[in-house]
């Protein structure tokens, strides 16, 4: 008959232990935690650019329209809704008095909503319509 060998001199099961697990386990977490804050930093970053890629495409049609004729003629500020890609927007068109028949006109466009940020600008100089 065999002996039974007690459980004190019997060699060590492989495996981790507990404090192994855990400590696995945290810095897993935490390298997961980085991946989406990164991730929503990736998101937010592209829809601002959205925004002012739209922005800009509506400061060159107020601009156009300007050009074609259309729009205001006497110098001032007008502010006018200019949506587009179904984003709220608010153009800002700034025309100064012309001089040597040349007048500046600047368009500045924001978000809708009160207390929004720049998102796009564009000046230029218009010819002098009689």
């Amino acid at each position: 008959m065999r002996a039974r060998p007690s459980s004190s001199s019997s060699p060590r099961i492989g495996g981790f232990t507990l404090i192994e697990v855990l400590m696995a386990l945290t810095i897993v977490s935490i390298a997961l935690a980085a991946i989406v804050r990164a991730s929503s930093l990736t998101i937010t970053n592209l829809g601002l650019l959205q925004q002012q890629s739209l922005a800009m495409l509506s400061a060159e049609n107020t601009l156009a329209e300007l050009q074609i004729g259309q729009g205001p003629n006497t110098p001032g500020v007008v502010r006018s809704p200019c949506p587009q890609g179904g984003v709220r927007l608010v153009c800002r068109l700034e025309l100064s008095p012309a001089v040597d028949g040349l007048r500046a006109a600047t368009v500045d466009v924001y978000l809708a909503e009160e207390g929004g940020n720049r998102l796009a600008s564009l000046r230029t100089r218009l010819q002098e319509t009689r």
